[in-house]
């Protein structure tokens, strides 16, 4: 019964810190939790949104390589809100194509746990394989995230730029 009511206790206590994001409050992150990074992502792309009053104004800003600013806008207040409140679909459209929800480290666990081909895998051996792959996609999430992050930043500088508004 114990392992169950730590459980909730650890789910509402995620709950709750992922609303603080939402909600943009103060909240106590290590510096090098992924936490962080999306919280930092949301201030910044909520930011960027707060400051970008004229979208199409965008359209006049200088194209660097194959970002357009008006799309990278749209693009990263889509991801801040797929990151908040999305989820529940098992599948959405991205640039035309269907994409799954469901991440590799899903797919490595659930292979992992049924059909690995390892005759005598035990369960833990599974774990440590899944546990493996969450830390190697939590690092790419955790470089992504700064990268975007750096993108909003840009964008909400070059925009201000554009309409002469302080820097």
């Amino acid at each position: 019964m114990s392992f169950n009511t730590d459980i909730s206790t650890n789910l509402e206590n995620s709950r709750n810190s992922l609303r603080k994001i939402a909600r943009h409050d103060d909240t106590e992150f290590s510096k090098q939790s992924i936490l962080n990074d999306m919280e930092k992502f949301v201030k910044m792309v909520t930011a960027m949104d707060e400051t970008v009053l004229v979208p199409s104004r965008l359209m006049n800003l200088p194209q660097e390589g194959d970002d357009d600013p008006f799309s990278m806008f749209s693009m990263l207040n889509d991801l801040k809100t797929e990151l908040l409140w999305a989820g529940d679909s098992d599948e959405h459209v991205e640039r035309g194509r269907r994409v799954s929800d469901i991440s590799d480290t899903e797919s490595d666990a659930s292979s992992a746990a049924g059909d690995s081909g390892i005759e005598g895998e035990d369960e833990r051996e599974s774990a440590a394989r899944a546990a493996a792959a969450c830390r190697r996609h939590l690092r790419g999430l955790r470089r992504s995230l700064r990268t975007l992050t750096a993108a909003a930043a840009h964008l909400t500088r070059s925009y201000q730029e554009e309409v002469g508004a302080p820097v």
